[in-house]
Order: structure tokens, then C-alpha cells, then sequence
């Protein structure tokens, strides 16, 4: 089905010329995401992972769409869910492929799983309806003490901090990060900045006023000074897990 939709997307009359293409965009970071669903234009966002064979397939369907003069208008963009946990779970990604519909940060319509057919006709009916007022997908709002358990129990070694470890937001932030890398740590973040609920919430929940805050196995261990006191005194190294190695994963 998806090989046949690229090849009647391939042969359709409707081509652009290929100075007026627009390739798919892609995105790395919560702040490129965030940014580029802001467009009053409507938008095609794909949520991918490269490990899986249907994500490349969709990926090669949104490629032969930015050729379509139908499509002319639109924006397309990829972000693989992995590296963004904070996205993924605001907009409920919990599988892959998802593509999400959507104009001024606005969710419009989602297509789960690999379904190209209905991607088109999702995207004829929002084209065709354009001067209709953009609202949200209705869904349930997450009690927040059950995401925060689901957030903290992510990855056995969970840093919410500000920013990410390629750019922290804060000192504190960038030392912590630094601790742990010293010790080649495996371990996931949150950016705090980018969710306000999650920001209070965490407070609340484990006690514990400011970030950075470290978890390991779901349980608390402290912000920067705590991480700092146990480096020093030798008790933080075989805590943490560690990333495997080169001839590991072979």
C-alpha cells in the first residue's frame, strides 16, 4: 500500500516544478519543534524513529508529497520521538509512525500507524476547509501525579533539568550534567522549562524545591549539592548506570 501510494503521488499530474519544491524539514530539538507548529500554514509533522522500516517509508511518502501542487502550501516536518520524551508526551505519541496535523501550534487531526492513504485524505479535507477555526483533538487531560510517576520512572536514570545536556539553560544545570558525563552515565532528561505542570508538579510531588533533580529507579536522590557531596565522597559511581561500550554492543 505504501509503495503504491509513492508511486501514484510519483505520477501525478498535479507536480511541482522542482524550483518551487519544498523538501521535508527536519527537526532535532523541542525549541525547532516548537517553533516551526507555530506557522499559520498548515503543517505535517511526523514523529519517526530510524530503527523502524515503516517510519522510513512514511518518510518517503512526505518526500513525494512536497512534490504534489496540491500540496504546495503545506509545510512538512520530521522529528524522531526518541530525542524529544518531552514532545512525544504532550501530544500523546506512543507509537510510531505518528504524523500530526496542525496549524498555529494547534492540533488539528493525527494519523496513527503507517496509513498514507488516510495521511491524503486527511490532508484534502483541512486544505479544502482552511477558513475553518483550528481547535484541539479532544482528549482526556493526564492526571498529573500519574505522569509524573510515568515521567520519573522514564529511563532508570532520570535528570529534570533546565535545557538538555547539549545546551543547560543553568549553571547548575550544565555542573550536573557535567558529573555525570564524568562518569559515563546513561541517563535521560526532561527539560522543566518546556512544561510548566511538569515544573510545579515536581516540586510538590517529591518535595524538593529547585532543579536540577536526579532520579534513579524512580526514586529521588537530590539536586546539585546532594550529586556533588556523594561525587566527592566516592558513593555516586556505582549508583549510576552506564552507557555500554563500543565492543558491548557488538
Amino acid at each position: 500500500m505504501l509503495n503504491f501510494l509513492i508511486r501514484n503521488l510519483q505520477s501525478n499530474d498535479g507536480t511541482q516544478e522542482k524550483g518551487d519544491r519544498m523538501a521535508v524539514t527536519n527537526l532535532a530539538t523541542a525549541d525547532e519543534y516548537n517553533s516551526y507548529i507555530k506557522s499559520p500554514d498548515l503543517t505535517v509533522i511526523h514523529f519517526y524513529a530510524p530503527w523502524a522500516d515503516q517510519c522510513t517509508q512514511m518518510n518517503e511518502v512526505l518526500e513525494e508529497m512536497t512534490k504534489v501542487a496540491e500540496y504546495k502550501g503545506v509545510r512538512f516536518g520530521k522529528i524522531a520521538a526518541e530525542d524529544v520524551p518531552e514532545i512525544s508526551l504532550a501530544f500523546n505519541i506512543s507509537a510510531v509512525p505518528t504524523v500530526l496535523l496542525i496549524r498555529n501550534s494547534k492540533v488539528l487531526d493525527r494519523v496513527d500507524g503507517a496509513n498514507p492513504s488516510v495521511l491524503a485524505q486527511k490532508l484534502k479535507h483541512q486544505l479544502t476547509a482552511k477558513d475553518s477555526v483550528p481547535i484541539d483533538i479532544p482528549k482526556p487531560k493526564e492526571n498529573i501525579e500519574i505522569r509524573l510517576k510515568r515521567l520519573i520512572n522514564q529511563a532508570p536514570c532520570m535528570l529534570f533539568m533546565k535545557g538538555n545536556p547539549a545546551t543547560p539553560r543553568c549553571g547548575f544545570s550544565r555542573t550536573i550534567v557535567s558529573i555525570l558525563d564524568s562518569y559515563k552515565a546513561d541517563y535521560q532528561t526532561f527539560d522543566i522549562l518546556q512544561d510548566n505542570d511538569v515544573r510545579e508538579g515536581l516540586k510538590k510531588f517529591s518535595n524538593w524545591p529547585t532543579y536540577p533533580q536526579l532520579y534513579l529507579n524512580g526514586e529521588l536522590v537530590g539536586g546539585l549539592d546532594i550529586i556533588k557531596e556523594m561525587s566527592e565522597a566516592g558513593e555516586l559511581e556505582d549508583m549510576l548506570p552506564k552507557k555500554a561500550s563500543v565492543d558491548e554492543r557488538k
